[in-house]
């Protein structure tokens, strides 16, 4: 039986990622070895003239520094309790997102008229998603957690049955609106609209959601770390941030691989799904050459789009002016008085002080201006490269044969082996190296947006525009590529600080301000509440400028921003 060329394309695009997935195993165990190999000497020194530690010639990289335990026997404690979280965490992902869709769906049916609630519907639409996911998810964890112990003196256990359901419920917030997205995206952009393709409709949306959970498996796992260290809950997260803190550099790294093989396989199973499903697929009959296509619709009013833009600008200039409008520094000798210690809202403090008498708004204001310099840097040293990167993917996939999706493959292969990793577990690896600070934390997370960072691009060229190229594609997602690059530098950066590995004290990262906070909950709720509000603000206003301006421009994939979290 003779084989079509659609057909052999599609064997040869899966023995490809087959073999791409050697190639990224291999790479991903080479970027390990260098990570090891760079361990700076002084670290090493200090470490083993402590007395705790053998010294290094004597390391068994099978074994914990700390307890002798084999390295294989402590992960294999805690893989079959992580794989378990992960597991239903996407369980519950993928239900949320469904419900959530078909009952979107169910109220797009009925408010198709007039135009403005149709357009209203968008706009409500687009703030919530884009809130759901961009705001950093140890600030819901945190605050949601601490609640009911503190009013009404209840704390939810952890286990139902020897089941996580509430750290995986969780766990599934992030994931099931990346969902909710990707699956708007495949709605919205289904050609047919008779009753008879509902079925194929529900069918695409649902492959396309199984292919989209298994690509984050990555974004699952690094929930898990926030997650587990809120719920002090013993999977592999909190024996990875145990060891980081306590340099026990063979868990360390025996954790990161187990995670790299995890989030490798799941990619290689989604790439195979695909792939299979887009060959055998039955599609919807296309239109008759008589009836004329008309141009899509941009739901999301124009105004909104300035709106959001307006709203950047403020945050910008708040950064800007951060100094000349605080009413003390964030950490001067003005600020800093015993007598105001951990002093509630009002009077001379308006958001209060905090536990060395600082006053809460100078340093949310200061610590704005951080996050958005730290966002606006990591995205400077991005952009440039990523252009270029993806500029050259999109060359080589023009030809648009096997030949040219090879090719595609091979110059983003760098991409695929750094996003193996999932990027706070590489991000803490690194910073474990080089050691916190400002300029410390934007290179390493310019280093690890700079792949995501090609693959929104990717994402976005190969969905342009109906009518257009690939190359208008990279041109016009440039400025949400950097809306959303400064986004996910200031989301990167508040989670390293949020777990002591990003700026340090006494500098005002909100991630680290609502990490302090959660140590004096029973006596100063403020300390936390304010710093997520505004670390939640921040996120939710560039991303959702960055979605806004997608729309508007007519760009049909909704899964770029999930990129940013793969």
């Amino acid at each position: 039986m003779e084989i079509s060329t659609e057909g052999k394309r599609a064997l040869i695009a899966a023995g490809r990622r087959v073999v791409f997935t050697g190639l990224i195993i291999l790479g991903a165990w080479l970027v390990l070895m260098g990570i090891r190999w760079a361990i700076p000497d002084d670290i090493l020194r200090m470490m083993f003239m402590s007395g705790d530690y053998p010294t290094p010639q004597e390391w068994d990289w099978s074994r914990s520094l700390w307890t002798g335990r084999s390295v294989s026997g402590l992960v294999g404690e805690h893989l079959g309790d992580t794989l378990q979280l992960v597991a239903i965490g996407a369980g519950f992902a993928l239900v949320t997102a469904a419900l959530i869709l078909i009952l979107g769906v169910a109220i797009s049916r009925v408010t198709r008229r007039p135009a403005w609630l149709v357009r209203l519907r968008q706009v409500l639409r687009l703030t919530l998603v884009s809130n759901r996911v961009s705001a950093p998810i140890f600030i819901g964890a945190t605050l949601i957690w601490l609640y009911p112990g503190i009013w009404w003196s209840w704390s939810p256990p952890l286990e139902y049955d020897g089941i996580a359901w509430w750290p995986a419920f969780f766990v599934s917030l992030l994931p099931a609106w990346l969902l909710v997205q990707v699956g708007h995206g495949e709605i919205a952009n289904w050609p047919e609209k008779q009753a008879s393709s509902y079925g194929l409709l529900a069918r695409d949306v649902g492959v396309k959601l199984l292919v989209t959970i298994l690509r984050l498996t990555g974004a699952i796992i690094v929930v898990t770390v926030l997650v587990e260290q809120v719920f002090n809950y013993e999977v592999l997260g909190r024996l990875f941030i145990s060891s980081l803190s306590m340099r026990d550099y063979p868990v360390v790294f025996g954790v990161a691989w187990v995670c790299v093989l995890i989030v490798v396989f799941a990619k290689l199973a989604a790439d195979l799904i695909e792939i299979a499903y887009n060959h055998f697929r039955e599609r919807p009959k296309p239109p008759g050459p008589t009836v004329e296509q008309s141009p899509p619709q941009r739901s999301i009013p124009r105004v909104w789009l300035f709106v959001s833009l307006a709203l950047v600008v403020v945050f910008i200039l708040i950064a800007i002016i951060a100094p000349f409008i605080a009413p003390y520094g964030y950490n001067d000798g003005m600020a800093i008085t015993g007598a105001a210690r951990l002093q509630p809202m009002g009077g001379e403090y308006l958001m209060g002080a905090d536990q060395l008498g600082r006053d809460v708004f100078s340093r949310l204001l200061y610590g704005i201006r951080l996050d958005v310099q730290t966002g606006a840097t990591i995205a400077a040293i991005v952009m440039v490269i990523a252009i270029g990167w993806a500029f050259l993917a999109a060359f080589v996939k023009k030809m648009n044969n096997w030949v040219g999706d090879t090719l595609e493959d091979l110059v983003l292969l760098p991409r695929d082996i750094l996003c193996a990793f999932p990027w706070l577990v590489l991000l803490l690896l690194l910073m474990l190296n080089v050691g916190p600070g400002f300029g410390q934390v934007a290179l390493m997370c310019s280093l690890l947006l700079l792949p995501r960072a090609v693959g929104m691009m990717r994402e976005a060229y190969s969905s342009p525009p109906e009518g257009h190229s690939l190359q208008y594609g990279i041109l016009w997602s440039i400025p949400v590529m950097l809306l959303f690059v400064v986004a996910g530098g200031i989301l990167y950066v508040s989670s390293a600080s949020f777990l002591g590995y990003g700026i340090p004290e006494p500098f005002p990262e909100l991630g680290s301000m609502v990490n302090q906070g959660r140590r004096y909950f029973s006596d100063a709720l403020h300390l936390a509440i304010w710093p997520g509000i505004f670390l939640v603000l921040l996120t939710l206003v560039w991303t959702m400028a960055g979605e806004t301006l997608l729309e508007r421009l007519g760009f049909r994939s909704k899964a770029v921003w999930s990129k940013v979290v793969e």
